[in-house]
């Protein structure tokens, strides 16, 4: 009798190991937040108003470019015609790069001028500043940030 109730308290222990570990490791996928290629903000990208500019960054915050879109990074930069609100991507997305922007930094944006919630901004698809290049759409604008899911 002993032996069995020692053998349902490992039992049961190890149940309540195995749940919590199954509840540590549970991941939440939330999907793209209004970033995927398929959705509105994304196709406002039009590969014929692609231009390049450049300029100084006068600051980066972090935004919501149509209602209802999980957080995105936008730098303002100031050149020579004024200054200009660049949307790079996702906040997930840009957290990962291995690239440092910060204001004052000189750069060179390439990206498509826009009309997004009224305001003119131009949708980066690549930034470089000094030797480093923060690439984020392919030359049709498809953000890279959905190009490797399936």
């Amino acid at each position: 009798m002993k032996k069995s109730k020692e053998l349902w308290a490992v039992v049961l222990v190890a149940a309540g190991i195995s749940h919590l570990s199954a509840a540590q490791w549970r991941v939440i996928w939330h999907g793209t937040g209004g970033w995927g290629d398929k959705n509105a903000y994304c196709a406002l990208f039009n590969p014929k108003t692609v231009e390049t500019t450049a300029g100084t960054i006068t600051s980066i915050d972090q935004i919501t470019p149509m209602p209802g879109m999980r957080p995105g990074v936008q730098l303002e930069i100031k050149t020579a015609k004024g200054l200009i609100p660049i949307h790079l991507g996702p906040l997930w997305y840009l957290e990962n790069q291995d690239i440092t922007l910060q204001p004052n930094d000189a750069v060179e944006v390439t990206g498509s001028r826009v009309f997004c919630v009224n305001q003119e901004v131009i949708m980066a698809s690549e930034v470089r500043r000094g030797d480093k290049t923060l690439k984020l759409r392919d030359l049709k604008g498809r953000p890279l940030w959905v190009v490797t899911t399936p």
